[in-house]
């Protein structure tokens, strides 16, 4: 009688090729930290044209009250007007930056639901995307929601150190998966190597 094989998934569990037909998801190859930040630049250069597209009239109040400063020569000794110009700052940064993570979100999780196999146009370009770590199957626009707003947008984006220490797991972990990866339990695959049905 032939001895079978062991066939063991990404995790190290056994697979059971009769009642599995997962064969082929045997051969994917994650997609390595260069592709992925070509990826990243690409998606980024994207959503910095859709932010400037969407916030571009935000400043208009701005100019305006910084164009009609200097004309008395007392303005600038007038301590509601700095309080005012204070204001108006930091309600313009505040607004940038919620646009800029409401855009970026919108752009991570509806593109890759449009494109399929979890692809935004950088992954697309450059032949990768986000699977389910476990099944290899297409990540469900839920999963990508939990991805992008917990693990990018809350951990990654507004503390420091996690952010850090996420590129330093995509960076030297062999499977290349960040942080935004392990909690959502996605990976990001060489797509050009392996055939999603």
């Amino acid at each position: 009688m032939p001895i079978k094989e062991k066939v063991m998934n990404i995790d190290g569990e056994e697979i059971d090729m009769e009642k599995d037909d997962l064969y082929e998801k045997l051969t994917f190859e994650s997609a390595n930290l260069i592709r992925r930040l070509s990826a990243y630049f690409i998606d980024l250069l994207g959503i910095i044209v859709i932010w400037y597209l969407v916030t571009k009239n935000m400043f208009q109040a701005l100019d305006a009250f910084v164009a009609q400063l200097g004309i008395n020569p007392y303005d600038f000794e007038n301590l509601a007007l700095y309080e005012t110009f204070r204001d108006m700052v930091w309600e313009t940064f505040l607004k940038g930056i919620l646009f800029w993570l409401g855009i970026k979100l919108a752009y991570f999780t509806l593109v890759p639901s449009i494109f399929g196999n979890g692809q935004t146009i950088g992954k697309l370009l450059v032949g990768i995307g986000t699977v389910d770590y476990k099944t290899l199957n297409e990540v469900s626009p839920t999963r990508l929601m939990l991805r992008e707003f917990v693990g990018r947008i809350l951990i990654e984006h507004v503390f420091i150190i996690p952010y850090l220490v996420s590129m330093f797991m995509a960076f030297f972990s062999k499977d290349s998966r960040s942080l935004h990866d392990r909690i959502a339990k996605t990976i990001v695959i060489k797509l050009d190597l392996y055939r999603l049905e």
